[in-house]
């Protein structure tokens, strides 16, 4: 009979063991399900809660309001500006560059056009220019034209000759 309960205390033991393992079990369970969640809600807070100074500059540059605005802001405040003021920067150069290709069409547009003007101007004075031309042709005949100017009388010029003879 002693054997018997004895079997039977060990065999109790054996079960409240047990089952205070599977109570130690639970409770392990249940504290590290608390941490985990513990520690995934402070890193989720972690960077709205972390303070971080902004440089009103940037603030202006990326053409955005923090959330928060004292001297300091939240992290994730910083990083939200930083990415816009990223963005604006990459529109800007964007916009720079267009313009720039829009001038440099432009430029070579105009360039092409004087080029051209300047080319017919070139062809214009080598044809006036030449010893064939019209200028330089003007030129020989000037002299010839002031001498037969000379000999040309002019009604006034007849009467004073007239006069001067007569007054003779």
């Amino acid at each position: 009979m002693y054997y018997f309960w004895r079997r039977f205390y060990c065999f109790g033991y054996i079960y409240l063991w047990r089952s205070k393992m599977k109570l130690y079990q639970k409770l392990l369970t249940l504290i590290a399900s608390v941490v985990l969640v513990t520690v995934i809600g402070c890193a989720a807070w972690m960077e709205g809660i972390t303070p971080a100074h902004v440089d009103p500059a940037a603030i202006e540059y990326a053409n955005v309001s923090p959330m928060i605005y004292t001297p300091y802001t939240s992290l994730w405040d910083a990083r939200r500006i930083q990415r816009k003021m990223n963005f604006e920067h990459l529109s800007e150069q964007t916009k720079i560059s267009r313009e720039l290709e829009d001038d440099q069409m432009r430029h070579r547009f105009l360039d092409d056009a004087m080029q051209m003007n300047i080319q017919s101007a070139e062809e214009l004075r080598d044809t006036l220019f030449s010893s064939t031309g019209p200028i330089s042709l003007l030129f020989a005949a000037v002299p010839g034209l002031a001498l037969g100017g000379y000999l040309i009388q002019r009604p006034s010029d007849k009467k004073r000759i007239a006069e001067l003879e007569n007054g003779k």
